[in-house]
């Protein structure tokens, strides 16, 4: 048995799956462009990210620092926001 199917119609469907995994992937999920941006600021600026007294700077410093460091810092920065 053929199913015809529209190549538009198939086209909508793969960007539309697309789009989910790609909103699922990523860690800031649910957050405003407006608490993204006021979350990367306080970051780079030295501020708590989540919990009190983790700062970004201390937080990679702990994990072995450098881009590993960096890489779980903003791992747990994302993790620790409140949504």
């Amino acid at each position: 048995m053929k199913i015809k199917i529209n190549e538009k119609d198939l086209r909508k469907y793969v960007r539309k799956i697309m789009k989910e995994t790609i909103l699922e992937a990523s860690p800031s999920t649910g957050l405003s462009k407006k608490q993204k941006s006021a979350t990367v600021k306080k970051a780079k600026s030295g501020g708590d990210i989540g919990k009190k007294g983790k700062g970004f700077a201390k937080v990679a410093k702990a994990a072995g620092g450098g881009e590993k460091g960096q890489k779980i810092a903003a791992a747990a920065m994302w993790k620790n926001i409140k949504r």
